[in-house]
């Protein structure tokens, strides 16, 4: 099956190809050829390859295409069976022949086409961010898939983004669990433990594409989770909030990505195209204090004498990250974020049931 389908590349409207194959082993034509005819077996596998092809419409958004990014239109398509068959029994009888193409008739748009984001001016990537969670708990898991699906597909249009009123209370009836959160000087359990993995990707997703911080607190320590060190953000509801200005000129688009075995967390965010790009230096380290000796913490709910860890020990350190803005390969701007970070301990849960 070889057609196109609309989309928007730099802004304008165009098509890019769509493809897509079934494969009949040799040795299998081979005996369909001996018959003549498109068999039994073969006429069900090219009932189910035109179903995969002829399924609902789905909302344009944007792709990671070959060559960048662009907004793509994927049409319901429709799908002349008695030509594709006809194409199917000429190849059959030709010994010669290796393709039969599926005709495509016609083609039935989503409820969100190109013209949703081409009337918002939302046309370009502005920025991708990443963070890795591997090693985190079921809970810790549940509550990132939570809080990141708050940016599947979602529109902003306001002058300040605040990560809190986008995503709403992080609350048991919103979706989350209970898991370990950072109280004060110690981990502690609470509702919605991991979702600073979010706030901290969305935080890499808007310092990338460059809006201005408005509000920005570092972890007290330094979480390993968010390596390299010095581009994280915790979020406390109600009073710690991760805030940007919105001076992109438009509105902003947001779509995620997880991928639990690679434990890989992406939040990339579109707009108006801008006429510079931002770069992001590696961070500095200008200063490393050795971490503390290792804690121990009662806990009634383990029996007496079991150890469990829930904490790992890091330095502390105060660690710079410098952020240029780069246009006709010079750069016009640059800020400083700085984060400084409390020395920490490996953390141990000590039972006391008996």
């Amino acid at each position: 099956m070889e057609t196109t389908v609309p989309a928007l590349v730099n802004g304008k409207k165009t098509t890019v190809p769509l493809t897509r194959t079934l494969t009949i082993p040799g040795p299998r034509m081979a005996l369909i050829r001996q018959s003549g005819t498109v068999t039994a077996s073969l006429e069900a596998d090219l009932k189910t390859f035109v179903k995969s092809l002829s399924g609902k419409a789905q909302d344009a958004r944007f792709e990671e295409l070959w060559d960048g990014w662009a907004v793509v239109q994927r049409n319901a398509l429709k799908i002349d069976m008695d030509a594709t068959r006809a194409n199917l029994l000429t190849a059959i009888k030709d010994s010669k022949g290796v393709k039969a193409k599926v005709v495509v008739s016609g083609q039935t748009p989503p409820k969100r086409t190109l013209d949703y984001f081409l009337s918002r001016g939302i046309t370009a990537h502005l920025g991708t961010g990443v963070t890795n969670y591997y090693g985190s708990s079921d809970a810790r898991v549940t509550n990132i898939h939570v809080g990141a699906k708050n940016f599947s597909d979602r529109l902003f249009e306001g002058k300040v983004f605040s990560f809190n009123e986008f995503i709403g209370p992080v609350t048991a009836r919103n979706g989350y669990v209970t898991g370990l959160v950072i109280a004060g000087d110690r981990t502690a359990s609470g509702v919605g433990g991991g979702i600073c993995q979010v706030s901290t990707t969305l935080f890499r997703t808007l310092y990338g594409a460059g809006l201005p911080i408005a509000q920005r607190q570092n972890h007290s320590y330094q979480v390993h989770y968010y390596d390299p060190q010095g581009l994280d953000a915790t979020i406390y509801q109600p009073s710690l909030d991760l805030k940007f200005a919105n001076d992109s000129g438009g509105a902003l688009w947001f779509q995620t990505q997880w991928d639990d075995e690679t434990a890989r967390l992406s939040i990339s965010v579109f707009g108006k195209a801008r006429d510079f790009t931002v770069d992001i230096g590696q961070p500095k380290t200008l200063s490393s204090t050795p971490s503390p000796a290792d804690r121990l913490i009662p806990d009634a709910t383990l029996p007496a004498g079991q150890r469990k860890q829930v904490d790992w020990a890091a330095p502390g350190a105060v660690i710079e990250v410098t952020r240029k803005f780069i246009r006709n390969g010079k750069a016009f701007k640059q800020d400083t974020l700085k984060s400084s970070y409390r020395p920490w301990p490996n953390i141990f849960l000590v039972g006391t049931r008996r």
